[in-house]
């Protein structure tokens, strides 16, 4: 299902890196059952919830009847509980409206499609076109898989699956496998295949070996999942209306990791938001496995706090 994806834009399982925890923030820890999220934080950005004051940073989960607060100078960007994108610039307050009586699996189900219906606006900032234009190209002792993350998802048209190489390899044996149906298996070079006419809203599993005779090193099996034509056509339309930052957040949410850090490698270029940047993507990194990557991003923030 497409809202597990969800859950992991709030396991932020490096900013522990760059900030320590305070025991009002602990008092206030967000449940998987909420979600709204923080994409940037600038300045002092603090959330109300049931009488506790914690401090917010990129990744804080936003619940129904969170009060966000910012100082004079403050910035703070997200999306609330219903789907909304807000933007707020301080002095000021967001109250954040309660959430519905519905049951926990019914909201979380229906997250994403109220993002992705209600995140179009009637300004348009500009358009984006960002779609797989890095380069995956890392080397390590085994080939270990990296796009897609695991349980993350591909587009039904045409994907690509990358991995890590092997020195001195360059022809690797890739497994794809459906829930039902055979399984194909493909001798490529490099450390890329493309997908092409995948059944959409279908689950497969794949892994990569190196094609040598003798060598028994291969990654284990990861499963992602295809993106439904209804999926692909109001993903289009959302992103239309994001920035690069926000168009990472969301690609992020729902799996898309490749395209995600794409958008992300834009938003550090253009340098206004560096630091929400490079935490989010250290995040996506690390999803894919890319640690030594990640890891780069979180340095480079130390000298920034």
């Amino acid at each position: 299902m497409l809202y597990r994806c969800v859950f992991a834009i709030f396991v932020i399982l490096l900013l522990s890196c760059s900030y320590e925890a305070s025991e009002a923030a602990d008092a206030v820890t967000p449940t998987a059952a909420t979600h709204g999220v923080v994409v940037s934080v600038v300045g002092n950005v603090v959330v109300e919830r049931s009488g506790i004051r914690a401090s917010v940073l990129e990744g804080f989960v936003l619940m129904g009847g969170d009060m966000i607060v910012l100082q004079d100078g403050a910035q703070c960007t997200g999306f609330t509980p219903q789907g909304e994108i807000f933007t707020l610039t301080g002095p000021a307050e967001l109250q954040l409206p309660g959430l519905s009586d519905d049951g926990v699996v019914d909201d979380i189900a229906t997250w994403v499609r109220r993002q992705l219906a209600d995140w179009i606006g009637e300004g348009r900032r500009r358009p984006l076109t960002t779609r797989s234009a890095r380069e995956w190209a890392v080397a390590k002792d085994a080939p270990a898989l990296v796009i897609p993350a695991p349980d993350g998802s591909v587009r039904a048209g045409r994907s690509g699956l990358y991995w890590t190489t092997v020195p001195g390899v360059d022809r690797y044996r890739v497994t794809v496998a459906p829930d039902v149906g055979e399984e194909l298996t493909r001798v490529v070079r490099g450390n890329t295949m493309a997908l092409e006419e995948l059944a959409p809203g279908a689950e497969y599993v794949w892994k990569v070996g190196v094609d040598l005779e003798g060598w028994s090193g291969q990654s284990g099996w990861r499963t992602f999942r295809v993106l439904t034509a209804e999926e692909e056509s109001e993903l289009g339309k959302a992103l239309s209306d994001l920035d690069n930052l926000e168009a990472g957040v969301l690609l992020l949410s729902i799996g898309l990791h490749d395209e995600a850090i794409c958008h992300l490698d834009a938003a550090v270029e253009a340098g206004t938001s560096d630091r929400s940047a490079r935490l989010w993507r250290a995040q996506a990194l690390a999803e894919c496995g890319l640690y030594r990557e990640a890891y780069e991003d979180l340095i480079r923030l130390r000298g920034t706090e």
